[in-house]
């Protein structure tokens, strides 16, 4: 490890180099009093009165209750209302803030006896109003909402009847609902991801239900749909939770349900890539979540959903100032049929062991390269992402500058990189980028390796 003691060295003498970043972690929030436990409960964050708002749920799978509780989260407590006027129980419901009117907006769900609904309602903070609008979707369940605040409307997708699934696109105005006709759409499914991304423009949806679970990212201007084509994705899951962090201007989204299990994976969106994102903690793997960006705390908030057993009652908060790893892009298979992965095991934190393993090695791999490096953007003078074939590596991608390079031994397909970070306070914020090279020698190209996904990682 001596090449990347020399690495470090600069970064210690001269925190110039030091990128600032915000790096995250998930903490567990306690409160003396809380939500029941409940799957498909919904939430919205009302900027103007600075609380996460929920309402509704289910306590699945086998309960019998259906909630018609209304709950506000100030990032300390949760406080029970007592509104006037209250909307029947539900659950899979959508909820939405309209910041221009300043209205939580609730439309949808099924109640207790599994009757679909087709209502719009508004909390005030105070109250809620059934809007009753001459025009409306169809009553549906597992629909999805977003605020488009540079058009001042509220956008839904989607959804399903006990029939069909929709692809139906409508606005809110705060009056009434208009349906949209764009020239493309998504394929109709339900319990899709959904989130309003204030810094580009966009509504951006991902995955859902379509018949089979889907993997796909879409993003509405208000006029159109637009597929977009990432080279790597969550892997395909409904009812996952999804929120625009404003501070750092992307999509997190955590969990949801794929054909096996719930998951309790985080990932983040830029508007050009997806980001596997692996922190100290994190939430069980849960489904049918309520989920919230607390804009002026600057957290995501999760409450609730499923873990495959029972319903949740648990509030978790994603945010803060903590070292973190995470992960983009692909490389190339080797022999074997499978990408080399970078997996954190522990994470960058100053004066510990940081280490990642790259696995999912050809058996035949006696030995592997890790490169660190201080750019994702650039590599002598060329751009990145970099078609490796004139290297001798064609259909393989190289995501990151190769400052330093890493000798590693593999065994049992896994090869280990640790390095011990000192603990100088000037190294807190660095952020550093790795790639892995396999050697495979049963592989079919020039140069016999196989090239794995890029890791990115914030020093705290």
């Amino acid at each position: 490890m001596r090449v990347l003691a020399r690495f470090l060295l600069p970064t210690i003498l001269f925190p110039v180099f030091a990128t600032p970043a915000s790096a995250q972690d998930w903490l567990r929030r306690s409160s003396t009093t809380a939500p029941a436990p409940a799957t498909f409960p919904r939430m919205a964050y009302d900027s103007g009165r600075g609380r996460c708002v929920m309402f509704g749920g289910w306590n699945a799978p086998i309960g019998s209750i259906v909630f018609h509780d209304t709950w506000e989260w100030d990032g300390t407590n949760w406080q029970l209302r007592a509104p006037a006027t209250v909307p029947t129980e539900r659950d899979d419901h959508a909820m939405a803030y309209d910041q221009v009117r300043g209205r939580t907006v609730m439309f949808g769900g099924e109640d207790f006896l599994f009757a679909l609904l087709g209502q719009t309602w508004t909390w005030n903070g105070t109250d809620w109003t059934d809007m009753q609008p001459a025009h409306a979707p169809s009553a549906r369940l597992g629909t999805t909402t977003a605020c488009d605040t540079a058009r001042g409307v509220v956008v839904l997708f989607g959804g399903r009847d006990r029939s069909n699934r929709f692809a139906d696109t409508w606005e809110w105005n705060g009056i009434d609902w208009t349906p949209r006709a764009p020239a493309h759409t998504p394929s109709p499914r339900s319990e899709q991801a959904f989130a309003w991304d204030a810094v580009r423009g966009r509504v951006v949806l991902f995955g859902g239900d379509a018949g089979v679970l889907r993997d796909d990212t879409w993003e509405y201007d208000g006029t159109d749909w637009l597929q977009v084509i990432t080279d790597r994705a969550p892997p395909a899951r409904a009812t996952a939770g999804m929120v625009f962090d404003n501070a750092r201007g992307r999509c997190v989204l955590f969990g949801g349900a794929d054909a096996l299990i719930d998951r309790d994976d985080t990932w983040e969106y830029d508007g050009r890539r997806w980001f596997r994102v692996f922190t100290a903690n994190r939430p069980q793997g849960s489904s049918a979540l309520a989920s919230a960006y607390d804009s002026v705390r600057g957290r995501t908030v999760v409450f609730g959903g499923f873990d495959g057993a029972v319903a949740i009652g648990d509030t978790w908060e994603y945010g803060g100032n903590a070292a973190h790893y995470r992960t983009w892009g692909s490389g190339c298979a080797g022999s074997n049929g499978q990408e080399p992965q970078l997996v954190p095991v522990t994470m960058p934190s100053l004066g510990g062991n940081w280490t990642v393993e790259l696995r999912l090695l050809p058996a035949a791999s006696g030995f592997a390269l890790v490169t660190t490096a201080l750019s994702d953007t650039q590599w002598n003078g060329a751009p990145l992402p970099i078609d490796l074939t004139s290297f001798g590596l064609p259909g393989c991608l190289g995501h990151t500058s190769n400052d330093v390079v890493t000798l590693l031994a593999t065994s049992n397909g896994t090869a280990t990189w640790i390095f011990a970070i000192p603990a100088r306070p000037a190294l807190a914020g660095l952020v550093v980028y790795q790639q892995g090279v396999s050697f495979d020698p049963l592989v079919a190209r020039p140069l016999p390796a196989a090239v794995s996904n890029a890791g990115e990682a914030t020093l705290r």
